[in-house]
């Protein structure tokens, strides 16, 4: 804290000093929890090697995981770009660096506190929302994960819409990010006790119209309008056949479900429950359901597929949520949690 406090008249430039910081954000959550799979063999080489099947041609369909070919917005990116396979296959971190600067500038701007900042985002790259990035390539999560934080960062309804298009055909769970969304911007950026129902429905209104855009672009890769064509995937039948008495975690138990679910924001998760109960017990108890909405859809959601804890990563704005909002409370009180929420 004292180190960042001496450098504090550093923290509070523009752009290029938050990718710095962004930079370094990243290089600390490498070291603290450095990624060991990358000394061992690629556990996912089928991924890898699927997602550059799609950066040099969007369109291919020989994919060993059929649905990845609905994921088309980063290997579009590539394919314009004429971006080489190596470029393609590290893409993710940098994707993962600008949504730490973008985290930083939203956090700064709101609490108008960058060494708190710092503290924030920082816990933030030891969580699940960053080791699958640092961990394995071909998972450009990040992606979808900066479309979220520039949601946040402006309530302009061209900015929400477009990061939903994008941020979804990226990765189906961007949805995940709605709630809390929807809740910052009505609530003026997380303020306890505010809740401003026509900012709420201005911004589900065009986060709805980019969810209908996305509809119709995946149908149009379905039906072969974009492409030639997909044919339905396995996994999305076993979802067309899922009932609610088959209600339980995808090759899994319910207790490594738990587990899984714990394990993605780690003691974090006692913050964002804190946050909820402060919510539901304002004057507002409806942001309260928001949030906590957000947080429950999110959780339960993640039991359809093994990768939970990298699921459960994609509700991380409620982290930031929960950071400003106890910064509301108590500043100093908040700058201490967190640090020690960094320790351990």
């Amino acid at each position: 804290m004292i180190l960042i406090n001496k450098y504090r008249h550093l923290l509070d430039h523009g752009l290029l000093s938050a990718l710095m910081i962004g930079l370094a954000i990243w290089l600390f959550g490498i070291c603290i929890k450095f990624p060991y799979v990358l000394l061992t063999a690629n556990p996912y080489p089928s991924r890898l090697d699927d997602f550059l099947k799609l950066c040099a041609n969007p369109f291919a369909r020989d994919l060993n995981v059929q649905y990845l070919a609905y994921r088309i917005i980063v290997p579009v990116i590539a394919w314009i770009t004429h971006l080489p396979a190596t470029v393609c296959t590290f893409i993710q971190l940098p994707f993962l660096i600008v949504t730490y600067a973008v985290l930083f500038r939203v956090v700064q701007k709101r609490t108008q506190d960058p060494a708190f900042a710092v503290l924030v985002v920082a816990g933030l790259s030891l969580t699940f929302f960053a080791h699958w990035t640092n961990s394995y390539f071909g998972f450009p999560d990040s992606f979808s994960h900066l479309c979220s934080a520039l949601a946040l960062a402006s309530a302009n309804p061209i900015v929400l819409m477009f990061t939903c298009i994008l941020g979804t055909l990226n990765d189906e769970r961007w949805i995940f990010s709605i709630p809390f969304i929807v809740y910052w911007h009505s609530s003026a950026c997380a303020k306890i006790d505010v809740l401003n129902w026509l900012e709420a429905l201005r911004a589900s209104a065009f986060i709805t119209a980019g969810l209908i855009c996305v509809v119709v672009i995946r149908h149009a890769l379905t039906v072969g309008w974009i492409g030639p064509g997909i044919a339905e995937p396995e996994l999305y039948k076993e979802y067309a056949s899922f009932s609610i008495a088959d209600l339980h975690p995808y090759h899994s138990t319910w207790v490594l479900y738990i587990l899984n679910v714990a394990m993605g924001f780690g003691w974090y998760w006692f913050v964002m429950l804190r946050t909820l109960g402060q919510q539901l017990f304002s004057r507002v108890p409806v942001a309260g359901l928001l949030f906590g909405g957000g947080l429950l859809f999110g959780s339960l959601a993640s039991m359809l597929v093994e990768d939970v804890s990298r699921s459960v990563g994609f509700l991380f704005l409620g982290l930031i949520i929960a950071a400003v909002c106890e910064y509301d409370l108590n500043p100093q009180r908040a700058r201490t949690w967190w640090w020690y929420l960094l320790l351990t």
